[in-house]
C-alpha cells in the first residue's frame, strides 16, 4: 500500500512540475470494483516541422492507445508508455507536412475511448546539422555560414557562447542573410555558434564548435649575446589562450632541435651549436590542433614576394616586403631556365622593380624565376617567386558548325608559349561545359545542348596562372516538338492539338491544319503555348496538323498528327406513338458535317431493346410490339470513323386503360371508393376524377402500385361518374363507370315525449338525396308494429299501446336509391310503482328487513332507500335490487332508531317511488360493574350508556337461585341497600325504546388489582415491566401488552408470584399499553401503564443545494416504527448552529433559506417519539452565486479572453468553464490562481458561433471544511463569433471587354456567404453583392472596356465579416468604335494616279474608348457599288498576292503597320499616317518584286477601280502570348470608288483590231444575258408594284420565252411545253426567281425566346406583317403568337390562313385562332404521322365526347371517311358562352406525300372543287385554315391551286407564277418544291384538256375517264378528270 501510494505521489509531482493537475491519479483508492475507463486526457502537444509529439493522461489500466487522422480514419502510430508511469503515454507521429493543421483522433483500442486533437506543424526552415552550417576560424574572428532548409523563415539569429556556456554575441538577422562574421574574439578560445530559425513563434536552432586560431607569439628574438655555441630565443606571450609552444631551432645539415614549453614560459636557451652558423627559429603557438608559427633568422626574407606581369603585356613587375629585423641590401636576379638575365642589387627603400620585356626579350607565356636575397653581413636569406607575362589569345575564333544539340568552334593557333586551352560554354552567367585542351587542339565541339539556345564560347589560353581570352557567340537548331496528338475533345467543331514543349529554347511555333490537302489554318502560336484549339471546324472531318518551332527565324523539323472531330448530333429529333400502345416512330434531322451512319437504339429502364443501323440517307426508323406506356430511351448516334455523337430522347407508348373499374360506398355517406384492375404495361399513376351531371367535383391521383381510392365530403345519396384514366408521361387513356353514397342517416333523432305507454319521436331532414323515410319500433330486435312509411318533408311519429317501464328501440330509416341508411333511438316507458310495503327488525338492535309486492309492466331494478326519522328525513343509504327480489335487509343501524324506507322502480332512466317505516331493538348497556364496597348488605351497580336510541333502562336483582330481589328504573347507576349478607347475587339491566326491549345484561363482583405497575427498561425494540401484587386472593395474572391502536400485540399468563414480565421485537417508537389482569374465577381487576420504545434515526440523510445559492434542501427518508415528529438543526462550518426548525412526523424535506452562497453546512435531525429521541447528520453545500461582469476581450480569429467578476458574498474556489461546439481549445489562466477571473482561450475556428458556460465552483477538490462534493453555481451564457479568415488565393481574370471572373479558395473558417465588390479605379463602387457559400466562382458582367477594377471578397459569419481580399485586373480591350460615315477614305482629298493612291488618315479617327489602338492595315475592295458600305467582317482577309492570283477575290488587305497612337505627346489623335497605295510603301509591306517562296506579305499596282477602308486593331494578337485570343478590329466605311487612270493604248490597238469581231459577237450575248438576268433580278427585288408594270410591257401573246406574267388560256398548253424543254430548264427557272422573294421581311415576333418553342420548323416563321395575332392572356406580349399567316386570295385579302400543323402545346392556341378569326373550314393536307415521323399532332376529339382546347369546348359531330379524303363536323362553344356554339368543318386530304405531289391532278383537283364549293355556300364565313406541316408547301400549293382554278372559270387567263409570287410575299416557302410548282402546271393543262375534251364530244352525257397516259399501278388514267370537274 505505501509503495502505490508513493508512486502517485511521485505522478502527480510530475504532473504540477508541468501546470497539471491529475486529479484522478492522485485521488488514491485503495479498492476499486468497477474498471475505469482509459480516458484520453490530452496535457501537452510538441508540434515541429514534421513531427508532432502528443502526451496524454488516462485513468484506466492496461490501455493501448493509437493515433488516426479524423477524416481518413487511418492508423497513423501507437502510443508508448512514457518513462516509468503506467499510466502516461506518448504519442510520436512523424512524416508529417510542415506548416498544415492536422486533425488527429486518438482512440483506446481498448475500450473504445476516444478525443480529438488538431496540431498545426510549423513551416520552419531547416538548417542541415552537418552540412548546412560552416564556420571559418582566424585569431580573432569567426566566419558563419550557412544553407537555409526547406520552408519558411523570418529571421535568423546568431548567438555566440563561450566554453562555460555565457552568451557573447546575440545577433539578429534578415531571412536573406546566410552568413556572418563574430569579429573581436579571442584567439585560441572554444567558442559555440548557434544558428536559431525563426517564424511564426516557432525556433528551429543548430549549433557548431571551433576555437579560434590562436596568436602567435610577439617581439621573438634570436640572440647569441657573445656566444659561439649558444643563442638565447625571447619573446612575449601570445594574447588569448595557448595550450603549449613548440620551438624548433633548424639549420642546413644538421638536426632540429625540438622543445616543448608551457604557454607561461617566455625564453629558451640552445647550446651545442656550431659556431658562425646561421640558424633558424621557429616558434608555434599551439591550442588543440591549430598552431599558428612564428619564425626569425639572422637576417629574413623579405615577404610578400610576387612577380607579375603588368597590362601593356611585356613586362614583368616584381614587389615585395621587407623582412624583419635588421639588413643591409637586396639582390635580384632573373632567370630564365638557367640563364641570369638580371643581377641587380638595390638598397633598403626599394620594394619594387620592374623588367622590360622589350629590352630583355621576353616571352608572352613562358616563366620566369626571380629570386631576392636579403643581405646582412654575412648572413643572407633567399625567397623566390616566379612570373610570366600572359599568354596571346588563339586567332580566327569561329563556330564551324551547329544542330539542335550540338556545337563545334574553330581557331588559329596564338602567338608566344602557352600549356594549353580552355573552352568554356556558358548559358548566361553559368557555365555549362568547360574543356581543358592541349596546346596542339585547334577545335573543340559541345554536346548535349538545349536546342535554340545561344551560348557564348570563351577559348582561353593557358600558360601557368596566367590567361588570355576571346569568344563567339554559337547558337543551335531549335528542336520539334514531340509527342504530338489531336484530340477532339468530344467537341463536333473543335480539334485541340497538345505537345510536349520542344526542348531547348523557342520563340514561337508554326500551326497548320490540313484538311483533304487544303491548308485551313495557318496560325503562329507563343513559344509557351503547349496546346492549341481550333475552332469552327466541320464535324466528324478528318484533320492533319503540322507543327514546327521557330527560335529566331530558325524553323525546326515538322511534327505531324491527324485528328478528327465528333461528328454532330442529329437535330429536331420527332418521337410519335401515333396513339398507340405498341408502337414508336422516330425521325431527325440529318446531323452536320461528316458522317458515316446512324445507329438508333431503343431502351427502356433496365436493357437496350432494340439496336437498328440506319443509313445517313434515310434519317428515320419504327420501332414495334413495344409495351404500353413505358418510358422508352431512342438513342440517335451519329457515327464518323471511331467517334460517335449521342442524341438521347425519351418517348412514351400510349399506356392502357384499367379494367373492371368499380365504385363502392362502403356504408357511408360522403364516401366513395373507387378500385380497378391494374391497367396492363409501364405506367406513373392513375388519375380518379368525380363528377355529376358533367360538373367535376374532385379528382385525385393514385400511385402506380395501388388500385384504389376514396372521396370523402361528397353528397349522401347521390349518383356520382367516376373516370378512371391511366397516364403514362403527358398520355392518358380513360374508363368510366357510375357510383351512388350511401345516404345520409336523420339528424337531431329524439323521443319529444313519454309516459307509461306511449312514446312521441322527432328529427331533422337526412342531408343529401333522400327518397323518403320509414319508422320501425322494436323491442329485444323484434318488431312491434309494421314499419311506417313517411314522406321525406316529415319529421315526427307518435306511438302508444306500449308496455310500462319497456325499452323500445325506434329505427328511422332513409331512402335514397336502393340504398338506406338507419338511425335509432331508444325510449323506454314509464315504470309502475311497487305494492304492500312491510319493514321488520326480527328483534335485531342494528337491522331492519323490507319486502314488497312488484308493479305491472317491466322494470330493470329497485332502489331501497333507508332515511333517519320519516320520509322528510335524512337519506342514509340507498341500495339497488335486482327485478326478480322483493326483500332487502339494512344492518349496522342504530339500535332503538325509527327509520324511513323508499322503494323506486327503475326502468333505464325513469323511476316511481313508494315509502314504509320500522324500529330497531335498543342495544342492551355496557361495562355492567356490581361492587359490594367492601360491605356486607349493599351493592353498587353502574353501566354505560347504551348506543342508539334509549327511552330508559330496566334494572332487576336476582339472587343465587334466580328469584327477582329487587327491580328498578334508574339511569346509570343504581345501589342495591339491605341485601342478605354473604349472599351472592346477580344484576339484570333492559334497555328500552318506543316500548321495545333490548336484551338483559348480568354482572358480578370483581378481585383487587395489581399495584406499582412500572417500566423497568425499554430499547427501540423492547420493553420490560415490574409490579406489586394485589391484596386479597386472586387464582394468577393474565398479561396483555396493547399497541397504541388497542389491538393485541403479545398475552401471556402468569402465576401469583410473577412479578415482572419483557416483550422483544416491538415497533421504534411505537406506544405499548401493559395491563395485568387479576383472575378469581370468571371475576377479573385490571390495572394498565404505558410505554414507549425509543425511535429510530432517519435513514438517506442528504442536504442539497439544488442549485439554489441561498437555499439547502435537507431530504431524508420516514425511519420504521412509530414518531411525533422531528427536530432539525443547521450548524455553520465553525459550529455555530444557523437555524433550528421543528417538524411534524410526515415531514420528510425541509428548506432552510437566506444561507450564505457556497458554504458546506452541518445538518442534524433528531427523531422525535414522546419525549424519547435518535440522532442523524449530514454535510451539505449551498450552491455558489454565478460570477457577473462576463466579457469577452482580445478576440481574434483564433483566441479570446474571457473575464469575470468573482461572485460577491459567496464562498467559492474554483470556476468551470465549457463551451460548444466541442472543439479542442487550449485555457491558459494568466494568473495562475483558480479564483482569477480570467481565461485565455486559443484554437478557436475562425467565424465559428461558440457558446460558453461559466460557473462558480465551490469545493473544488474536495470542498472546504473537510467534506461535500463541489457546488456548482447557475451558469452564465455567453456567445460570439470569431471574425471568420480571409479567402485565400483570389485571383481575378477578364472574361470579355465588359466581364470579369474571379475565383478564391474557401477560407477555413465557419462563414455563411460572400461579398463581393468591384471599385473603378479603386475608389468608385460600381458593383456590390452577396452570394453563398458555395460559390468560388462569380462573374461580374456590364463593366467597361479597358478599365482597372479591384475586387474585392469577403467572407460572412453571420454579422462577422473577414478581412477582405483584393485583386486587381483589367478589363479586356474591346473592338474600337465603329466611326461615323464621314470618317472614311475622302475620294476627294486623295491623289490618285494610274496604279496609286495617295491618302492620309490620323489617329482621331478610332476612339480609344474601349482600348487603345495598336495596329492598322488598309482594306482594298474592287467594286463599282456606291453603297455606304463595309469590308467583308472576316479576319484576315486575303493578302495582296492571294487577289492577283485568283480572280475570284475582290478584297484583300495590306500588312500590318503599328499605329503609334499612344506614344506622341499631348494629343495623340493628332498623329497621322501617310498612305500610299501600289508603290511598294515598307509600311504596308514592300514591293512584290523580290519575294521569297515564303513571303506573303507585299503590295503592288492597284486594279482599275477600288474602294478603300481603314481597318484599326485594338487587338491583332495576345501580346502575352498567354492563350489565342481572336482580333478585334473595327473597319471605316468603304470610300467612294477611286478610279486610277488609264494606261495608254498605244501597242494593244493592233491585237484588239485583229479580235474585234469575236469581241463583238461575245459582247452581243453577254449583253442579251445580262439583260435577262438584271430584268429576272428587279422583279424580284422591287416587289409587285414593280413586276405588274413590267408585264404590261411585254407583248400578252405568251409564247415568248421568259415570260412571267398571266398567260392565255388558249396558249397554256404550248407554253408549258415550251418549260418543259430540256428537262424542264425554263421551268426550274422559272421557279428559281422566285427563290428570294419576300425573305427580306421582319421576322422579329417569331424570333422571341418566349415564341421559338411554338414554331415547329425553325426556318418557316410567319412575316410580322402578315402574321395572325390571338388575343392576349392575362397581358402576356407573347401570348398572341401563333405560326400563322393571312394570305389573300382571288376575292378577299384575308381569304386564307396558312399555318403550320399543330404542336401538342398548340392545339389551344389553333382552335383559339378558328374561334377568334371566324374560321369554319379547315383544310388538312398532311397525316399526323408520316414515314414513322410526326407531322402533325392530333388536334380534334378522337371520338364524339366534348374535349376541353383551353377554355373553348370542341366536340365532334360527324365524320364521313372517304377513299381519298375525310370530311368531318365539329361544335365549338366557349366556356364563357355556352349557349353560342358554332360547326365547323374539317377537310382532311390523305393521299398527298411530303415534299411531293399527289400521284394524279384528277384528285387533288376534285378535292380543291369540293372544298370551294362548301366555301362559297357558307355565308358569313371567315378565312379558311389550310394547314400541312410547315404549312408552305402543300399548303402553298392548295392555296394556289385553288386561286388559279378560280381563274379558270372566270378569266381568259392563268398567272401561275403570279399566284405563287403573291403567296410568298405573305409567307415564305410556298409552294416549296419545284415538282409542286410543276404539278401546278399540270392541274391547269388537264383541266383544260378536259374542257377541250368536253367540248368535242357529240354526247353530253358521256363520262368522261379516258386518258392518254393509264396508270398500271392505280389502273386508272393518271390525268382522267372526272365530270364533276368540268
Amino acid at each position: 500500500m505505501f509503495r502505490c501510494a508513493t508512486i502517485i505521489l511521485i505522478v502527480c509531482l510530475w504532473c504540477l512540475s508541468f501546470g497539471y493537475m491529475l486529479p484522478l491519479l492522485c485521488s488514491f483508492q485503495a479498492d476499486t470494483t468497477n474498471a475505469v475507463k482509459c480516458s484520453v486526457n490530452l496535457t501537452e502537444t510538441i508540434a515541429r516541422t514534421d513531427s508532432i509529439a502528443l502526451k496524454l493522461i488516462t485513468t484506466g489500466e492496461a490501455c493501448n492507445f493509437t493515433v488516426f487522422y479524423e477524416n481518413s480514419r487511418s492508423d497513423i502510430t501507437d502510443c508508448d508508455l512514457y518513462g516509468q508511469y503506467s499510466n502516461v503515454y506518448i504519442c510520436d507521429i512523424r512524416d508529417v507536412e510542415p506548416g498544415t493543421l492536422h486533425h488527429f483522433e486518438v482512440i483506446s483500442k481498448t475500450d473504445g475511448e476516444r478525443r480529438n486533437v488538431s496540431v498545426r506543424t510549423g513551416k520552419l526552415s531547416v538548417i542541415n546539422q552537418n552540412s548546412g552550417l560552416q564556420l571559418l576560424a582566424s585569431s580573432n574572428s569567426l566566419g558563419v555560414s550557412w544553407q537555409p532548409g526547406p520552408g519558411r523563415r523570418e529571421r535568423f539569429r546568431v548567438l555566440l557562447r563561450e566554453r562555460q556556456g555565457s552568451l557573447v554575441r546575440n545577433v539578429t538577422l534578415k531571412s536573406s542573410v546566410t552568413s556572418h562574421i563574430l569579429n573581436d574574439l579571442l584567439p585560441g578560445t572554444l567558442y559555440t555558434v548557434t544558428v536559431v530559425t525563426e517564424a511564426g513563434g516557432l525556433q528551429n536552432a543548430v549549433f557548431k564548435q571551433a576555437v579560434t586560431v590562436p596568436a602567435a607569439v610577439s617581439d621573438l628574438l634570436l640572440e647569441n649575446n657573445g656566444s659561439l655555441d649558444s643563442l638565447r630565443a625571447s619573446w612575449v606571450t601570445a594574447m588569448g589562450s595557448v595550450d603549449t609552444y613548440l620551438v624548433s631551432l633548424a639549420t642546413l645539415g644538421s638536426a632540429d632541435q625540438d622543445r616543448t614549453l608551457p604557454p607561461n614560459a617566455t625564453e629558451v636557451v640552445f647550446r651545442g651549436l656550431t659556431p658562425g652558423r646561421s640558424y633558424q627559429l621557429s616558434m608555434r603557438s599551439k591550442v588543440g590542433d591549430q598552431m599558428t608559427e612564428a619564425v626569425t633568422m639572422v637576417p629574413d626574407k623579405v615577404s610578400q614576394l610576387t612577380m607579375v606581369g603588368l597590362s601593356d603585356g611585356s613586362t614583368l613587375k616584381m614587389t615585395w616586403s621587407p623582412p624583419r629585423g635588421e639588413w643591409e641590401n637586396y639582390r635580384i636576379l632573373l632567370m630564365n631556365a638557367t640563364v641570369a638575365l638580371v643581377n641587380k642589387t638595390l638598397s633598403r627603400p626599394v620594394r619594387q622593380y620592374s623588367f622590360s620585356g622589350a629590352s630583355l626579350g621576353l616571352v608572352p607565356g613562358r616563366l620566369y624565376t626571380a629570386q631576392i636575397m636579403v643581405e646582412a653581413g654575412p648572413f643572407g636569406n633567399i625567397a623566390h617567386c616566379q612570373g610570366m607575362l600572359a599568354p596571346r589569345p588563339v586567332q580566327q575564333l569561329v563556330v564551324c558548325h551547329s544542330d539542335e544539340t550540338s556545337l563545334s568552334v574553330l581557331w588559329s593557333l596564338p602567338v608566344g608559349e602557352w600549356d594549353g586551352y580552355t573552352v568554356v560554354l556558358r548559358q548566361g552567367n553559368t557555365v555549362v561545359s568547360q574543356r581543358t585542351l592541349s596546346r596542339d587542339a585547334r577545335e573543340c565541339t559541345f554536346n548535349v545542348l538545349t536546342p535554340g539556345h545561344q551560348y557564348p564560347i570563351t577559348v582561353t589560353t593557358n600558360s601557368g596562372g596566367l590567361n588570355s581570352s576571346t569568344s563567339v557567340i554559337g547558337r543551335t537548331t531549335p528542336a520539334q516538338v514531340t509527342s504530338l496528338r489531336v484530340t477532339n475533345g468530344g467537341s463536333t467543331d473543335s480539334l485541340q492539338t497538345q505537345w510536349e514543349r520542344a526542348t531547348g529554347e523557342l520563340d514561337s511555333y508554326h500551326v497548320l491544319l490540313i484538311h483533304d490537302s487544303s491548308v485551313i489554318k495557318n496560325e503562329s502560336a507563343p513559344a509557351h503555348t503547349m496546346a492549341y484549339s481550333f475552332l469552327a471546324l466541320k464535324p466528324g472531318a478528318l484533320y492533319r496538323v503540322v507543327v514546327t518551332t521557330i527560335r529566331a527565324g530558325q524553323a525546326s523539323r515538322q511534327s505531324v498528327a491527324e485528328g478528327r472531330t465528333v461528328p454532330a448530333a442529329v437535330g429536331e429529333v420527332t418521337v410519335s406513338n401515333n396513339g398507340r400502345m405498341d408502337f414508336l416512330s422516330v425521325s431527325w434531322r440529318p446531323a452536320k458535317g461528316d458522317v458515316d451512319s446512324y445507329l438508333v437504339t431503343l431502351g427502356d429502364q433496365e436493357k437496350t431493346v432494340h439496336t437498328l443501323a440506319v443509313s445517313k440517307s434515310s434519317p428515320e426508323c419504327v420501332f414495334k410490339s413495344l409495351v404500353s406506356g413505358r418510358l422508352y430511351n431512342i438513342s440517335i448516334t451519329s457515327r464518323s470513323g471511331a467517334y460517335e455523337n449521342h442524341t438521347i430522347v425519351q418517348e412514351r407508348t400510349q399506356p392502357s386503360s384499367v379494367q373492371n373499374p368499380t365504385a363502392i360506398h362502403s356504408a357511408r355517406d360522403d364516401y366513395l371508393k373507387v378500385y380497378w384492375r391494374h391497367a396492363a404495361g409501364d405506367f406513373d399513376y392513375y388519375q380518379v376524377v368525380i363528377k355529376h351531371n358533367n360538373i367535376f367535383h374532385q379528382n385525385k391521383t393514385v400511385m402506380k402500385s395501388q388500385n384504389e381510392c376514396v372521396f370523402n365530403g361528397l353528397v349522401p345519396g347521390r349518383l356520382y361518374t367516376v373516370i378512371v384514366s391511366t397516364w403514362s408521361g403527358k398520355y392518358e387513356t380513360s374508363v368510366s363507370t357510375d357510383g351512388r353514397t350511401f345516404p345520409a342517416a336523420v339528424r337531431s333523432l329524439a323521443l319529444a315525449e313519454r309516459g307509461t305507454e306511449d312514446l312521441r319521436v322527432t328529427w331533422l331532414a337526412a342531408p343529401g338525396d333522400v327518397d323518403h323515410y320509414q319508422v320501425q319500433l322494436l323491442f329485444n330486435d323484434m318488431k312491434v308494429f309494421p314499419p311506417i312509411t313517411l314522406g321525406s318533408s316529415v319529421g315526427v311519429c307518435l306511438l302508444s299501446s306500449l308496455t310500462p317501464g319497456r325499452l323500445y328501440k325506434i329505427h328511422v330509416s332513409t331512402f335514397s336509391g336502393p340504398n338506406q341508411r338507419a338511425q335509432f333511438i331508444e325510449g323506454r316507458t314509464v315504470p309502475s310503482k311497487v305494492k304492500n310495503i312491510h319493514v321488520s327488525n326480527n328483534g335485531q338492535s342494528s337491522s331492519l328487513k323490507i319486502s314488497w309486492t312488484p308493479g305491472q309492466g317491466d322494470v330493470d331494478s329497485y332502489s331501497v332507500s333507508l332515511l333517519l326519522g320519516g320520509p322528510e328525513a335524512r337519506r342514509l343509504e340507498t341500495r339497488p335490487v335486482p327485478k326478480h327480489q322483493n326483500e332487502l335487509g339494512f344492518s349496522s343501524l342504530q339500535p332503538g332508531q325509527l327509520y324511513s324506507v323508499t322503494i323506486r322502480s327503475i326502468s333505464g332512466i325513469l323511476l316511481n317511488n313508494n315509502t314504509a317505516s320500522g324500529r330497531t331493538v335498543p342495544s342492551a348497556v355496557t361495562g355492567l360493574q356490581a361492587d359490594n364496597r367492601h360491605t356486607t348488605c349493599t351493592i353498587q351497580v353502574s353501566w354505560q350508556e347504551a348506543r342508539g336510541v334509549a327511552d330508559g333502562y330496566s334494572l332487576q336483582l336476582l339472587d343465587d337461585r334466580g328469584h327477582l330481589a329487587s327491580s328498578g328504573s334508574m339511569p346509570l347507576q343504581h345501589r342495591f341497600d339491605g341485601l342478605t349478607p354473604g349472599k351472592r347475587y346477580r344484576v339484570l339491566v333492559h334497555t328500552t325504546s318506543g316500548g321495545v326491549h333490548s336484551e338483559g345484561v348480568t354482572a358480578e363482583a370483581r378481585p383487587a388489582a395489581v399495584s406499582d405497575l412500572s417500566i423497568q427498561a425499554n430499547s427501540s425494540s423492547s420493553l420490560s415491566f415490574h409490579w406489586s401484587p394485589p391484596q386479597g386472593e386472586f387464582e394468577g395474572y393474565d398479561l396483555y401488552l396493547y399497541n397504541g391502536d388497542d389491538t393485541l400485540y403479545d398475552r401471556r399468563s402468569g402465576q401469583p408470584s410473577t412479578l415482572q414480565v419483557s416483550f422483544q421485537g416491538l415497533r421504534p417508537g411505537a406506544p405499548y399499553r401493559m395491563v395485568v389482569l387479576t383472575r378469581s374465577g370468571e371475576q377479573t381487576n385490571d390495572s394498565a401503564i404505558w410505554a414507549r420504545t425509543i425511535p429510530a434515526a432517519v435513514t438517506s440523510l442528504q442536504a442539497q443545494s439544488r442549485n439554489q445559492s441561498e437555499m439547502l434542501w435537507v431530504s431524508w427518508k420516514r425511519p420504521v416504527g412509530e414518531l411525533n415528529g422531528y427536530l432539525l438543526s443547521l450548524y455553520n462550518p465553525d459550529g455555530s448552529q444557523q437555524a433550528e426548525e421543528t417538524l411534524g412526523p410526515d415531514a420528510m424535506e425541509h428548506v432552510f433559506p437566506t444561507l450564505i452562497p457556497g458554504r458546506l453546512y452541518h445538518a442534524v435531525i433528531l427523531t422525535r417519539s414522546g419525549e424519547l429521541t435518535n440522532r442523524a447528520t449530514a454535510h451539505g453545500r449551498t450552491a455558489p452565486r454565478p460570477p457577473t461582469s462576463v466579457s469577452f476581450g482580445g478576440v481574434t480569429n483564433t483566441s479570446l479572453e474571457l473575464t469575470w467578476s468573482g461572485p460577491a458574498g459567496s464562498d467559492y474556489d474554483d470556476f468551470d468553464l465549457q463551451w460548444a461546439p466541442r472543439d479542442h481549445l487550449s485555457v491558459f489562466n494568466p494568473y495562475h490562481t483558480r479564483t482569477s477571473g480570467s481565461r485565455i482561450l486559443k484554437g478557436l475556428y475562425p467565424g465559428r458561433l461558440y457558446n460558453f458556460i461559466l460557473r462558480t465552483v465551490s469545493g473544488a477538490g474536495g470542498g472546504v471544511g473537510g467534506g461535500g462534493s463541489s457546488a456548482y453555481s447557475p451558469p452564465i451564457y455567453k456567445s460570439i463569433r470569431t471574425k471568420p479568415e480571409r479567402v485565400q488565393y483570389l485571383h481575378c481574370r477578364p472574361q470579355n471587354s465588359t466581364s470579369i471572373s474571379c475565383s478564391w479558395a474557401p477560407p477555413e473558417a465557419d462563414f455563411d456567404s460572400y461579398t463581393i465588390e468591384c471599385l473603378q479605379d479603386s475608389h468608385a463602387l460600381v458593383y456590390s453583392q452577396r452570394t453563398g457559400r458555395d460559390k468560388t466562382l462569380y462573374h461580374i458582367t456590364q463593366l467597361e472596356p479597358h478599365k482597372r477594377y479591384t475586387v474585392s471578397v469577403k467572407a460572412i459569419s453571420d454579422s462577422m465579416t473577414s478581412e477582405a481580399a483584393e485583386d486587381s485586373v483589367v478589363t479586356m480591350i474591346d473592338r474600337p468604335p465603329l466611326p461615323s460615315l464621314t470618317t472614311r477614305v475622302n475620294d476627294r482629298a486623295a491623289l490618285v494616279t494610274k496604279n496609286t493612291i495617295l491618302f492620309k488618315f490620323n489617329c482621331s479617327w478610332f476612339s480609344d474608348v474601349n482600348g487603345a489602338v495598336k495596329f492598322f492595315t488598309v482594306v482594298v475592295t474592287e467594286s463599282e457599288d456606291d453603297g455606304n458600305l463595309q469590308p467583308e467582317q472576316h479576319h484576315p482577309l486575303p493578302s495582296y498576292l492571294d487577289y492577283k492570283s485568283n480572280s475570284s477575290i475582290k478584297a484583300y488587305q495590306t500588312s500590318y503597320f503599328p499605329s503609334r497612337c499612344t506614344e506622341g505627346p499631348g494629343d495623340s489623335g493628332t498623329q497621322s499616317f501617310e498612305i500610299s497605295l501600289g508603290t511598294g510603301m515598307d509600311t504596308l509591306g514592300g514591293g512584290c518584286d523580290h519575294l521569297q517562296a515564303q513571303d506573303r506579305e507585299c503590295h503592288g499596282c492597284l486594279s482599275l477601280l477600288s474602294r478603300l477602308s481603314v481597318r484599326a486593331f485594338t487587338q491583332l494578337f495576345d501580346e502575352e502570348q498567354s492563350r489565342y485570343n481572336p482580333p478585334l478590329y473595327t473597319d471605316t466605311y468603304l470610300s467612294l470608288p477611286l478610279v486610277t487612270e488609264a494606261e495608254p493604248l498605244s501597242g494593244v490597238i493592233e491585237g484588239i483590231s485583229a479580235s474585234m469581231f469575236l469581241i463583238a459577237m461575245m459582247v452581243g450575248v453577254t449583253a442579251l444575258l445580262i439583260c435577262r438576268q438584271k430584268a429576272r433580278k428587279v422583279s424580284v427585288q422591287e416587289g409587285p408594284v414593280v413586276r405588274m408594270s413590267m408585264r404590261r410591257e411585254r407583248p400578252t401573246s405568251g409564247v415568248h420565252m421568259g415570260v412571267r406574267g398571266p398567260i392565255k388560256i388558249m396558249h397554256f398548253e404550248s407554253h408549258y411545253i415550251k418549260l418543259q424543254a430540256d428537262s424542264n430548264y425554263l421551268l426550274s427557272d422559272e421557279y428559281e426567281d422566285l427563290k428570294d422573294v419576300g425573305r427580306n421581311q421582319p421576322l422579329d415576333t417569331a424570333l422571341l425566346p418566349e415564341n421559338r418553342g411554338k414554331n415547329r420548323y425553325n426556318n418557316i416563321l410567319p412575316y410580322d406583317s402578315t402574321r395572325v395575332k390571338l388575343s392576349y392572356v392575362d397581358d402576356d406580349p407573347c401570348s398572341d403568337y401563333i405560326n400563322a399567316s393571312y394570305i389573300p386570295g382571288n376575292n378577299f385579302r384575308r381569304e386564307y390562313i396558312a399555318t403550320q400543323g399543330p404542336l401538342p402545346g398548340t392545339k389551344d392556341d389553333f382552335w383559339k385562332m378558328v374561334w377568334e378569326q371566324n374560321v369554319h373550314n379547315v383544310v388538312m393536307v398532311t397525316q399526323c404521322v408520316e414515314k414513322g415521323r410526326v407531322k402533325c399532332d392530333h388536334y380534334w376529339p378522337f371520338d364524339q365526347d366534348p374535349l376541353y382546347y383551353g377554355d373553348l369546348i370542341v366536340q365532334m359531330l360527324s365524320e364521313s371517311v372517304l377513299p381519298e379524303w375525310t370530311i368531318r363536323e365539329f361544335k365549338i362553344c366557349s366556356e364563357d358562352q355556352l349557349n353560342y356554339s358554332r360547326v365547323v368543318r374539317q377537310f382532311h386530304y390523305t393521299v398527298w406525300p411530303d415534299h411531293g405531289v399527289p400521284e394524279t391532278t384528277q384528285s387533288l383537283i376534285q378535292f380543291v372543287r369540293t372544298v370551294r364549293d362548301y366555301i362559297n355556300r357558307t355565308s358569313g364565313s371567315g378565312a379558311t385554315v389550310a394547314h400541312c406541316s410547315a404549312g408552305v408547301g402543300r399548303t402553298g400549293t392548295f392555296i394556289s391551286l385553288d386561286r388559279v382554278l378560280q381563274q379558270l372559270d372566270t378569266k381568259d387567263t392563268v398567272d401561275i407564277y403570279g399566284a405563287v409570287f403573291d403567296l410568298r410575299l405573305h409567307r415564305s416557302h410556298m409552294v416549296q418544291t419545284e415538282c409542286q410548282y410543276a404539278y401546278l402546271h399540270q392541274c391547269v393543262r388537264d383541266v383544260l384538256r378536259a374542257r377541250k375534251l368536253r367540248s368535242e364530244q357529240e354526247n353530253p352525257l358521256y363520262p368522261i375517264y379516258e386518258n392518254v397516259n393509264p396508270d398500271p399501278q392505280r389502273g386508272k388514267p393518271s390525268h382522267s378528270l372526272e365530270l364533276s370537274i368540268l
